[in-house]
């Protein structure tokens, strides 16, 4: 073989210890304690909530309906049974997150689950996963959807330009305060939760104000009618449908946020299991409950037409110029702005967690908490990448695109933990997770992410219509995929065959007390 795979492997010694498997011992004696951070477990039940409900409430309900509406051909019906659909997808998702969370009890969810579950070839899964994660980890959209919002507010014509220069101030600012003092960091985006909360029971409060009251008390007049609820006024295809619900499953991402930080919360299986299901049940009867108010408050064509400045016509229709367009209008960019800050605190920490395998340049520096306890070099690289694609992005509905272009590998890696649940099972029998999946929510998961896979790749181009002159994102997404896969095999592969060395292992420990893996070769014949 071209490497040298070592006893102490981390990832493996965390986990499982295969020997001590038996029928006569308990759960807790197969697995080790998680992980402790070097910032130490500083998340309890209330901030792993915020945490959960900031991340999955960012610019999605505020702003992607109208790009949903349009792939359900205007239809109310499909358009409420793609939000359905995607909230089945997180309760499922998540059920699997926290049965695979509660067995490898390790920051970096997606990523160690994957790398732990499908281990051969040798660093395969570890590798393509982990620069998949570097590539996409960005944080485009809510920042764009912070400037469009806060400029609306204000009544500023939200331009190209002042969208862009207001979300990058933004995006800086975050990455300020989450990279010199982690703990002020925190406190923000807590109290940015908070308002987020209020912000979800006005809408609740409004839905049930617009949809149950009568035109005479409200002023409103509605637009839901039972003879307009299932007919489709433009073009239908199930790659368009398949599309909508990736846009949901979007909308719903970061159902799994909270588990890329185990290591730093505090009695991590139960606060998890509490903590993901109250805020999925609440983040869902919000979804529902904004989604069904755009329908009987605003026309049709003007759904179609708002873009993502949707929920603030919607507020403004409710509420008037004053408080609508401009006390909620800037509440809902600040809850955004909220969601940037917990965006970029998970994937620092899952850029951290990719640097720690070692095999990326520089990733002693880069998965350091330099130099005040916390990873600014990875919020660093976050915001160079947004920025990057920020500044080279064209006109179009970029956000759409986007938006599936990032959600669409997703659903393969949810695939494949699903997947692995059943793979795990039969691998240690004797294993009983503290969480358990049910078989049908499992298998419902399976069949749900297999269509997001396949039909966008065979109904025709997948892309929102002003961007159908660009590579579908279903290829572009696949295309980043191949590309990690061509790395793996040049670095564990081809490179050591034919330069006649082995990769050996070492692992180190930093000044702030982080494990970092360490590749060196030794060459055959010397």
């Amino acid at each position: 073989m071209s490497y040298h795979k070592i006893a102490s492997d981390d990832v493996r010694l965390t986990v499982l210890d295969e020997e001590s498997l038996s029928t006569e011992t308990s759960v807790n004696q197969y697995l080790q304690p998680p992980e402790d951070a070097p910032q130490g477990r500083h998340l309890g039940l209330f901030s792993t909530i915020i945490m959960f409900v900031s991340r999955i409430l960012g610019s999605g309900f505020l702003a992607i309906s109208s790009g949903m509406y349009n792939d359900c051909g205007q239809s109310p019906f499909y358009f409420l049974l793609s939000w359905t659909i995607a909230s089945v997808l997180a309760f499922s998702g998540l059920y699997v997150y926290l049965e695979l969370g509660s067995l490898i009890p390790r920051s970096g969810g997606t990523k160690v689950f994957l790398e732990f579950i499908y281990d051969s070839p040798y660093m395969m899964t570890s590798v393509i996963i982990s620069l998949y994660l570097v590539i996409f980890g960005f944080s485009l959209l809510n920042i764009l959807v912070f400037g469009e919002y806060f400029l609306h507010a204000l009544s500023i014509e939200p331009t190209l330009f002042r969208t862009r220069l207001v979300g990058l101030i933004l995006l800086f600012t975050v990455c300020f305060f989450h990279g010199v003092n982690m703990r002020h960091g925190v406190m923000i985006q807590d109290f940015l939760g908070l308002l987020k909360l209020a912000l979800a029971g006005i809408i609740i409060l409004t839905g049930f104000w617009s949809i149950f009251l009568p035109t005479l008390v409200t002023g409103l007049e509605k637009h839901l009618h039972w003879a307009l609820f299932y007919p489709v006024k433009t073009q239908l295809t199930l790659a368009s449908f398949a599309g909508a619900v990736i846009k949901g499953t979007f909308a719903y991402a970061g159902w799994n946020s909270a588990l890329t930080v185990t290591n730093e919360i505090k009695d991590p299986v139960r606060t998890l299991k509490v903590a993901g299901l109250a805020s999925l049940a609440a983040i869902t009867v919000t979804f529902i409950a904004i989604n069904v108010t755009y329908l009987v408050v605003i026309p049709s064509d003007e759904i179609a037409g708002s873009g993502e400045l949707i929920g603030a016509v919607l507020f403004e229709k409710v509420f008037g110029y004053h408080f609508g367009r401009q006390f909620l209008t800037l509440s809902s960019a600040l809850c955004t702005g909220g969601n940037v800050f917990v965006v970029l605190y998970s994937i620092s920490r899952v850029s951290q967690e990719v640097f720690r395998e070692g095999f990326l340049p520089y990733s002693e520096f880069m998965a350091s908490n330099w130099p005040a306890n916390a990873p600014l070099p990875a919020l660093l690289l976050s915001c160079f990448l947004s920025t990057i694609v920020i500044v080279a992005s064209p006109g179009g509905d970029m956000y759409s695109y986007v938006v599936s272009l990032e959600s669409y590998p997703q659903q393969i890696f949810i695939g494949l933990c699903a997947i692995g649940v059943f793979i795990l099972r039969r691998k240690y029998p004797d294993v009983v997770a503290p969480v358990r999946a049910s078989l049908f929510g499992t298998i419902l998961l399976l069949a749900i992410t297999g269509y997001l896979i396949i039909l966008p790749l065979v109904g025709g181009n997948p892309n929102p219509k002003s961007m159908q002159n660009w590579i579908p994102y279903t290829y572009l997404g696949l295309l980043t995929l191949f590309v990690s896969f061509l790395y793996w095999l040049c670095m564990f592969v081809v490179g050591p065959y034919y330069g006649d060395y082995t990769l050996q292992l070492e692992i180190k420990e930093q000044a702030d007390g982080l494990l970092v893996k360490h590749w060196y070769k030794v060459y055959r014949h010397l």
